[in-house]
């Protein structure tokens, strides 16, 4: 079936934080690819108040996907209003 699986995973991985002002979760689903390609991004404060939340899909790679997810913070400018 190539990229897909004859059933879909549908374990899911939850989490879920807070950083003093807002709290804030995530749910994630492989289902029909057989890994998952996904990644996403939660609550990183930025600057002052402001914070990010992402989901990266994986169509260019789960490597892809999981690089932006962890650097994408240290892209952001300190002075980024």
């Amino acid at each position: 079936m190539g990229a897909y699986l004859s059933q879909p995973v549908t374990t899911k991985e939850s989490s879920q934080g807070s950083n003093g002002w807002l709290s804030f979760g995530s749910s994630a689903m492989q289902g029909w690819r057989r890994s998952m390609e996904d990644a996403h991004l939660m609550g990183a404060e930025v600057v002052g108040d402001a914070s990010v939340f992402a989901v990266f899909d994986g169509h260019g790679g789960a490597e892809v996907a999981r690089f932006v997810a962890r650097h994408l913070i240290e892209e952001v400018p300190s002075d980024w209003e």
